[in-house]
């Protein structure tokens, strides 16, 4: 997948953008179980990030080599779920890459373009980037001796790892739902084995839950996130906890609402198991409020991320840090897919 410069190698650099911020993480991959994990945010607008602002950080952390992946947000990246006729993949691509053209307005010498099967029910996911919006962000990577070997929206990073246990053929049975939970958006996916089978971009932020405790509560912004922050502990007592309850009801009870509406179009849409289990991920992904409101809509067993097998081990100084399952995601995008799987089974090219 994505929009590959060259052969990648095992454990890059990955490199997760955001509105606000960069993350860059590095590890490798052995015997189910991550090595030498390492991320690092910057908080800084990434446009204003320059070539000696990535030597300095890079330099300052213990990641090694130059090649990296990069892993883009919505916002940097567009991208759009397309429902077209079943046909090849180049044929796919093609198709896809002329409705992002003809949606964009945009002359197509001037995007850089890629499509991504998901799912059986004919589902593309379509990806478009202005070049010139690219080379703003890959010339300070150069100039700083950084050398991209492929660009991923986010999606597919985040698939990524939580699929790393899942990559055998025999895996493809094991569905989960995701819900990935950022501070500037958030997405629903249905992943299947190591691939995404559904996916769709929601407006719901954790901005919007720290804006709502704070107008609500009469409290500063930091002072709601604090309070945001504690009631990610499973405590439903204390006034502090039924504060937020109450001024993030609505936004939970919504953000329930369209994962069950996500959980349905998927099971109308695509043959296969359903999911049993909801992760949930993401720089806000964890509330007990939330995870009630998921429990009560969509009737799956709901989980945080932390608990699932592989990333128990990870230290918090990993994951503590502010979209660290993206660039680990980003980090292991060399491995290759098992080879036996099916050309049409394969929605993530480049999958761990």
């Amino acid at each position: 997948m994505n929009f590959s410069f060259k052969k990648n190698t095992k454990g890059q650099i990955g490199i997760a953008f955001q509105e606000n911020g960069v993350t860059i993480g590095q590890c490798s991959w052995k015997q189910g179980m991550y090595l030498h994990p390492e991320v690092k945010h910057i908080e800084i607008n990434p446009h204003e990030m320059t070539a000696e602002c990535w030597r300095d950080n890079v330099s300052k952390s213990s990641m090694i080599g130059s090649d990296c992946v990069l892993s883009l947000p919505p916002s940097l990246v567009h991208h759009q779920v397309l429902r077209l006729p079943n046909m090849s993949i180049e044929e796919l691509k093609e198709a896809a890459a002329w409705e992002m053209v003809d949606r964009l307005g945009v002359e197509r010498p001037e995007l850089q373009l890629d499509a991504i099967p998901i799912g059986s029910g004919g589902d593309v996911l379509a990806i478009a980037i202005n070049k010139s919006s690219l080379s703003e962000l890959l010339d300070p990577l150069y100039c700083a001796g950084l050398r991209p070997t492929s660009i991923e929206p986010h999606c597919v990073s985040v698939a990524r790892t939580l699929s790393l246990l899942h990559r055998r053929q025999s895996d493809q049975s094991i569905v989960r739902s995701v819900f990935d939970f950022g501070l500037h958006d958030s997405a629903f996916m249905v992943l299947a084995g190591d691939s995404m089978v559904f996916y769709k971009h929601l407006e719901h932020s954790g901005t919007q839950l720290i804006e709502s405790i704070a107008s609500q509560t009469d409290v500063t912004i930091e002072q709601a996130k604090k309070m945001l922050l504690a009631s990610q502990e499973n405590r439903e007592d204390g006034d502090i906890s039924k504060a937020v309850r109450g001024a993030t009801r609505s936004i939970h009870e919504a953000i329930a609402t369209d994962a069950m509406k996500c959980i349905r179009h998927y099971g109308v849409t695509n043959r296969g198991p359903l999911s049993t289990q909801l992760i949930v991920t993401g720089s806000s992904g964890w509330n007990t409020h939330l995870a009630n409101a998921l429990t009560a809509a969509c009737g799956q067993e709901v989980v945080i991320e932390s608990s699932v097998t592989h990333i128990q081990p990870l230290p918090s100084s990993v994951t503590n840090e502010k979209n660290w399952h993206i660039a680990l995601g980003a980090s292991l995008a060399s491995m290759l897919q098992q080879r036996q799987r099916r050309d049409s089974d394969c929605a993530i090219k480049d999958a761990a």
